[in-house]
């Protein structure tokens, strides 16, 4: 075996690195849209409001991840209740550092935004991933 050769990666490289190819390219399809989201969190209900996804999901997926104490996190599936707005109950968040993913049921777009604090709503745009081709 050559010594100065890299070494083979484990399998779980390979996984990995299509799961961070995905996500970039939804990533970027959110951006080619132009799809923004506000998010609001208050009452024990999660309201989104969507404009640019080309066509209008019957669900959204919202993950919620706490920066401090996986205890908090969250996932939620919103219902479309009218035309761009879906709703679902949640609880409120704890002060603290968040990462927020929004995506179709379709997994054909995804938005997502960092939040240190407290927050009530987050208006989230889309961007393309840094590095991501």
């Amino acid at each position: 075996m050559d010594e100065s050769a890299d070494r083979a990666l484990p399998e779980i490289y390979h996984w990995e690195g299509e799961r961070l190819d995905s996500d970039f390219e939804r990533a970027r399809n959110a951006a080619r849209m132009g799809v923004s989201a506000a998010l609001e969190i208050a009452g024990g209900v999660c309201t989104v409001r969507v404009a640019g996804a080309h066509d209008e999901p019957n669900a959204l997926q919202l993950r919620l991840t706490s920066g401090s104490q996986t205890r908090f996190d969250r996932a939620v599936t919103l219902s479309r209740v009218e035309s761009s707005v879906y709703r679902a109950p949640c609880l409120a968040l704890q002060p603290g550092r968040w990462r927020v993913a929004l995506s179709d049921d379709a997994n054909t777009w995804a938005l997502r935004a960092s939040v240190d604090g407290e927050f009530q709503r987050l208006d989230i745009e889309a961007r393309r991933p840094e590095g991501a081709g």
